[in-house]
């Protein structure tokens, strides 16, 4: 069940991850007051907002030319196969637990023919693990940050040196940003200083940016261009995207400077929270505004416990606890954004430690 089908859920529900929940009538009054609201709707990707959107994200970036996609999944595996008939090799070095392995149904390599390389466990991999490959690689993908592995991040010297080897080699980079935006204050450095390392980038336009969905890939205008055929075979070219648009350029001027913000709060969460009896978080501290939280209980009984305090307190801790190799012991997300603000670190908690006797 949709946490929106509950009985309990109610509109003024506080939640502790994440930006507040809106409305279809919300959202429709957001997009009244977005920049751009006045053009023209884009028609099968070509308008004045879409063009403006894409120069914006580009320039935040660092890159020549910017490209609106609908789905993450699309742009990433039409960036790989454009990499990879470049370059003349269908191999893919990625990290074991990234986005484009684990939760992608395989697509990189069923539609694509492409072929993995598998690195790294549950920490960034390495220059030095790009060395032991034995096979040509065709193009590198480095997810920053890894989301399944804790949102960790490589240091920068150890992304700078996979950048030099990429280069060193002409094998081309690409950063799967989808959380770029959230990456920069753990570095210290812009967005554009980041991805100035990669040949291409792509970035989430909802995630911590609060869009309705979308994403840009960024880069040389020539390779981000040769995508269009493959999102297009892919089902991404739809009549108009004016409100994805919209949402985009409200969330990039809203959230954008808060980033630093919700990453030191979620510091702070995080400290609070590994105080609670039986509970861990990792990274520790995090390297970005979300991280992972360990719990004592099963999955069924937390995710009951949650429930619970939804209907005495109106409060929504967790989206979903997952099964850990610990037997009793389950892992749920966090994640700062402006909804974390209703709750103080030291009421969060509580009741946290609540759930987890409730738990029991």
């Amino acid at each position: 069940m949709h946490l929106r089908d509950d009985p309990a859920w109610r509109p003024d529900t506080r939640f502790l991850s994440h930006h507040e929940r809106l409305t279809a009538a919300d959202w429709l009054d957001r997009l009244r007051s977005a920049p751009g609201v006045d053009a023209l709707p884009d028609v099968y990707n070509e308008g004045p907002g879409l063009r403006e959107l894409e120069a914006e994200v580009a320039g935040l970036l660092g890159k020549p030319a910017g490209r609106f996609v609908l789905k993450g999944v699309m742009a990433q595996q039409a960036m790989l196969r454009v990499w990879t008939e470049r370059t003349g090799s269908p191999v893919v070095a990625l990290h074991s637990r990234s986005h484009v392995e684990l939760d992608e149904d395989g697509g990189y390599q069923r539609l694509h023919g492409l072929v993995p390389v598998r690195l790294g466990t549950w920490s960034p991999f390495t220059a030095a693990d790009l060395d032991a490959v034995a096979e040509r690689v065709g193009v590198v993908v480095v997810e920053l940050p890894i989301r399944r592995a804790g949102h960790k991040l490589p240091s920068w010297d150890e992304l700078s040196a996979i950048s030099a080897w990429c280069r060193e080699r002409g094998v081309p980079l690409h950063f799967d940003g989808a959380r770029l935006w959230e990456s920069a204050p753990y570095y210290g450095r812009s967005p554009a200083e980041i991805a100035a390392l990669a040949d291409s980038v792509y970035v989430s336009l909802y995630k911590t940016i609060g869009g309705l969905g979308g994403c840009v890939l960024a880069g040389e205008a020539e390779p981000v261009a040769a995508t269009r055929p493959w999102t297009t075979r892919h089902g991404g070219n739809l009549y108009t995207v004016f409100p994805y648009v919209l949402a985009a350029r409200a969330g990039l001027r809203t959230h954008l400077p808060r980033m630093a913000g919700y990453r030191e709060r979620a510091l702070g969460l995080a400290a609070a929270l590994a105080r609670v009896p039986g509970v861990r978080v990792a990274p520790e501290p995090p390297h970005t505004n979300a991280f992972q939280v360990y719990l004592p209980g099963t999955p069924d009984r937390l995710t009951a416990a949650n429930r619970t305090l939804l209907e005495r307190e109106n409060v929504w801790l967790f989206a979903n606890f997952t099964e850990t190799p610990v037997p009793g012991l389950a892992m749920a997300e966090a994640g700062v954004g402006s909804s974390t603000a209703a709750f103080t670190d030291e009421e969060a908690a509580e009741l946290v430690g609540r759930l987890v006797e409730e738990a029991r």
